[in-house]
């Protein structure tokens, strides 16, 4: 079970844990994200970091807003779990809460990887990319374009990187492995998981957010029938392997920074 006293930390301190989490998070894989939208959209592979980290400030802020958020809406959901008290929580609660935090999250990042997304197509700018996103397909289309894609994926992420990879490593370490390897059981095990369950869904965000105007994709269900049509159900999983490879770090990056920043950034919360 986790550490109770992680449950001490206020909204602001798991917000700022959050927000740490996902600057290493960004700057380390950035480039893997642009690999993984280029492949869902058929389009070329490239080597020219100058490309590959483009839309690297909206990909920080969004990463650092969700991650900001997640960890305190998390924190929310676990509280009604609880009834307010603090106590251990089981499996299901800790993966249930962290799913109820990310669905909420959705609703913030949709409209951030839709500029990002953009960004990385059309090399345009940060500020110019909204007015040409409203321009071309209007403002409900800044807001709305995959956002119920958005929602359901980061359900399923959060529930893995908060709720299952950690879930996994408690799993292993009272198996009798040693905590290194146990976190990588955990890692691993969450990562391919959440990856796996929810890679149809950020397929189907990914190509309506690469296609603003709808020449191509438009609702959720013509996306998937159109998809469906170009190669068979392997369409869905295009740059899974990109995805996966991230997501197998993010659960240990996650895991870890909860575990090990709390306690340097908040010690008098730590002190029993």
């Amino acid at each position: 079970m986790s550490d109770p006293r992680l449950q001490r930390l206020t909204s602001a301190e798991n917000t700022m844990i959050g927000l740490a989490t996902g600057a290493i998070d960004v700057s380390t894989t950035q480039w893997v994200l642009y690999c993984k939208n280029a492949s869902q959209q058929g389009l070329p592979l490239t080597m020219n970091p100058r490309i590959l980290y483009r839309g690297y400030t909206m990909s920080l802020t969004n990463m650092c807003v969700l991650s900001g958020l997640q960890f305190p809406l998390t924190a929310i959901a676990t509280g009604i779990f609880t009834g307010g008290k603090q106590r251990k929580l089981s499996d299901s609660e800790e993966i249930g809460s962290a799913f109820i935090g990310g669905v909420l999250s959705g609703f913030i990042c949709a409209p951030m990887e839709l500029v990002m997304i953009q960004q990385q197509r059309y090399g345009t700018s940060l500020f110019s990319t909204p007015s040409k996103i409203i321009g071309d397909a209007g403002i409900g289309a800044l807001f709305g374009r995959g956002l119920a894609m958005s929602c359901g994926r980061e359900g399923v992420f959060t529930a893995g990187m908060l709720g299952l990879g950690p879930t996994l490593r408690r799993q292993a370490e009272e198996a009798g492995y040693s905590k290194p390897q146990a976190a990588m059981a955990g890692a691993l095990g969450g990562g391919v998981i959440v990856a796996s369950l929810s890679h149809p869904m950020d397929t189907i965000k990914t190509c309506q957010q690469g296609d603003v105007t709808q020449k191509t994709y438009r609702g959720v269900v013509h996306a998937a029938q159109t998809l469906l049509k170009e190669s068979g159900p392997k369409a869905f999983f295009r740059g899974w392997a990109w995805r996966t490879g991230r997501m197998v770090f993010q659960c240990f990056l996650f895991d870890a920074c909860k575990n090990h920043l709390s306690p340097v950034f908040f010690p008098h919360h730590f002190r029993d």
